[in-house]
């Protein structure tokens, strides 16, 4: 695999995890309150918020799978194009990592007792971490742009489209609507991916290991990108099941 092969997969492999963990991202962040039919916010009940992250529960592991996947094809291929992106965003890259751990360490955590605050202090932490998290990786898309003010922009637009995304995915296991509303969703939370890997594509080649050594690393994708794809086959498999209770009972 040359460097172009290897930026695809890039590409591809954090297309990816926006696409399952985005909508965990948006169920996070909308876990507490919902908007009613007349316009108002109304706050969710206990049995709500097991329903939203039931819904959206078999995206959880396959996208950190492709997020792990990523990152170390971004550190082991391109690693002067990643320590590039670290000096220039380090602070929006710590908060990526450290809203990630914390918003899967409150999903996993939010029902372990019974608590109401023991539960209520995990949700407010996945709200949090959801908002922060979303935010943080479209600030790290506009990095790589070599623009503030597209880091601005691009992480205002994450934390709106993951909410539109966990909507669409939502209100399909519940059979409140059908696929298209998420095939849209899908379109819009990949096409800053997208544009990112045009624009950065230059500076990302020119950040690359040797080639020899991207051929031998070509045996570990051949292992790993069709475990990755299989998983992502399976979350949109259970995800296009109508949600049950047992979906629902970990939560």
């Amino acid at each position: 695999m040359n460097a172009a092969a290897w930026s695809v997969l890039l590409t591809v492999l954090v297309a990816g995890w926006v696409l399952l963990d985005g909508a965990i991202q948006g169920a996070g962040a909308t876990l507490l309150q919902e908007r009613d039919h007349d316009g108002s916010d109304r706050r969710r009940a206990p049995a709500e918020r097991r329903v939203v992250l039931g819904a959206v529960a078999p995206m959880l592991v396959p996208g950190d799978v492709w997020l792990v996947a990523a990152l170390a094809v971004l550190i082991g291929v391109f690693p002067y194009a990643g320590a590039d992106l670290l000096d220039a965003a380090s602070p929006v890259a710590v908060a990526l990592v450290v809203s990630w751990v914390l918003r899967d360490a409150a999903i996993w955590l939010r029902s372990r007792r019974l608590k109401r605050v023991w539960r209520d202090a995990w949700d407010i932490l996945l709200v949090v971490a959801s908002i922060v998290l979303a935010g943080s990786w479209g600030a790290l898309l506009g990095a790589a742009w070599g623009s503030g003010l597209a880091a601005l922009v691009l992480g205002v637009v994450a934390v709106v489209v993951t909410r539109l995304h966990a909507a669409a995915v939502v209100a399909w296991r519940l059979r409140r609507t059908g696929p298209l509303p998420v095939i849209v969703t899908s379109v819009m939370i990949v096409a800053p991916v997208v544009g990112t890997a045009v624009v950065a594509w230059p500076r990302l080649v020119e950040g690359g290991i040797s080639a020899e050594t991207m051929g031998a690393y070509g045996i570990g994708a051949a292992v790993v990108v069709p475990l990755a794809l299989a998983l992502q086959v399976r979350a949109w498999r259970l995800v296009s099941r109508p949600l049950s209770r047992r979906d629902t009972s970990f939560f």
